[in-house]
């Protein structure tokens, strides 16, 4: 049942920017606005869908124009569009359904059709923070941006032992730390006594096996968005690169450490009370914000050694 005159929170179809959106619905709750309509793909409206973070969720069939999304909100009566995907179909579609206000970012010429609207990507400062500014245009004493804590609501089988999770996949090959420095680490944690989880996207099957071996727990692709965030907020500790898993293991809480090479660790390291980003310093040309590598070695990621973060996942584990 999709209740009349809601706030309608438009989510992003990668899965770190659903996770940024969390922190994002704890805050609306937060100040009282209500009810809540998420909506978006349906990968990532799935996650929320039956949970506290909203009172109902509107998965897209197939990818809709501007002027469908336009007929859904008229429908519904929206109070309220908060779109921060960066693109104008959604602040196209809330002004053509004449939503009273339409809160967003101005990238891809949206602020043009925004009732409050801020940079982004001009912006300085963590990626929630910056969403922060734009909905403080609309509420001036809005309360501090909060962790999502988000807690799926899924029940998992976990291992008698304590376990990390370890997500090797990436969309970039310059954001992925090398597989041989996974299976180390793995082989490390496993000799101290830990179970561990691999974690990630059908798509990343090879890679996951090859870190998990014979002595993880391969859950490559047989987890929902759900599933995976339940393995995660029971973790001891969550390692991954730059990637949307490890912005959601900060948004359930876990204690989280994301490995940076070609992207920059300033902005969009993952949103948690017990999360932050890696990077070797001194390497001239990182970030490079590329999708593959041209320096020979890619020192970035390379020399970023499996004891290091070993050392810096215990020190996580023992806060």
């Amino acid at each position: 049942m999709i209740p009349p005159n809601a706030t309608w929170v438009r989510f992003p179809r990668f899965v770190g920017d659903a996770a940024m959106q969390l922190p994002v619905l704890r805050l609306l709750r937060q100040i009282g606005i209500g009810p809540i309509v998420v909506w978006g793909p349906r990968t990532t409206v799935g996650l929320v869908e039956g949970t506290w973070f909203c009172d109902a969720a509107l998965a897209d069939e197939g990818k809709p124009g501007p002027f469908a999304l336009a007929r859904i909100l008229r429908q519904h009566q929206a109070a309220r569009s908060i779109h921060f995907p960066k693109s104008l179909r959604p602040a196209l579609a809330a002004w053509l359904a004449r939503v009273p206000e339409r809160i967003g970012v101005d990238e891809s010429l949206a602020g043009l059709f925004n009732t409050h609207s801020g940079p982004f990507w001009n912006a300085d400062g963590p990626f929630l923070l910056r969403y922060h500014a734009v909905l403080a245009r609309r509420w001036p004493d809005l309360p501090p941006m909060p962790f999502a804590d988000f807690d799926p609501g899924i029940a998992i089988e976990k291992p008698q032992e304590r376990y990390l999770c370890l997500m090797p996949g990436s969309t970039w090959p310059s954001k992925a730390w090398p597989l041989d420095h996974y299976r180390a680490l793995l082989l490390k944690a496993r000799s101290e006594g830990f179970a561990v989880v691999v974690l990630g996207s059908p798509d990343e099957a090879a890679t996951c096996a090859a870190v998990a071996g014979a002595e993880g727990i391969d859950l490559c692709g047989k987890t929902s968005l759900k599933e995976a965030a339940a393995w995660m907020r029971g973790a001891a500790a969550v390692l991954g690169n730059d990637s949307g898993l490890s912005h959601l293991a900060a948004a359930c809480g876990a204690p989280a450490l994301a490995l940076y090479g070609a992207t920059d660790p300033g902005g969009s390291t993952p949103w948690g009370p017990r999360s932050r980003g890696l990077r070797k310093e001194g390497i001239p040309c990182a970030p490079c914000f590329k999708r593959d590598c041209f320096t020979p070695g890619q020192p970035c990621l390379v020399d970023i050694g499996p004891d290091q973060v070993w050392a810096e996942l215990f020190a996580l584990i023992s806060v």
